[in-house]
Parts: C-alpha cells; structure tokens; sequence
C-alpha cells in the first residue's frame, strides 16, 4: 500500500501558499501578519504530513456493524399519543 499526505495536510499547504501569495497585496505595516500565518500553515502542513508518512498506515475498513438493540423503545406513530385527539 503507498503512502499519501492527508487533505488536512495538503490544505494547510495550499492555504500556506495563498498567504505566502497575498504579501505583496498588504500593506508594509501588515506584511508581518501574512508571513507569520505564511509560517503557521507550513508549520502544520509539515507536521501533519510528518504524521501521514510515518505513523501507522490505515486500516482495513470492516463491514459495517448491525445495530444490536437499543435501550429504549421507539416513538410511538403520529396520531397514537396520549395527548392528540
């Protein structure tokens, strides 16, 4: 099985790059703020796909479990309730 990176990864990559993309718009005195959210979303894209390649790959989805029970019992049918006549 290959490893890939994660959307959540990939997003703050990409969201990395529309900051890094934006500085020239702001203006001087603001210019820090978009390098520094620049540098927060390559952060996280690092880590998270640091997480993707190195940690434990996915599992094997299993089938879906049936519902055993409930505790409670369903709702009565509109109509059939004490209150309504």
């Amino acid at each position: 099985m290959t490893r890939t990176i994660g959307r959540r990864a990939a997003f703050f990559g990409v969201a990395s790059l529309v900051c890094v993309a934006l500085v020239p718009a702001a203006p001087p005195e603001f210019r820090w703020v978009a390098w520094a959210t620049a540098g927060l979303g390559a952060f996280w894209a690092v880590l998270l796909a640091l997480e993707e390649l190195i940690g434990p790959g996915r599992r094997q989805h299993s089938p879906a479990r049936r519902a055993t029970g409930t505790p409670f019992d369903p709702p009565p049918p509109p109509g059939e309730a004490g209150g309504q006549r």
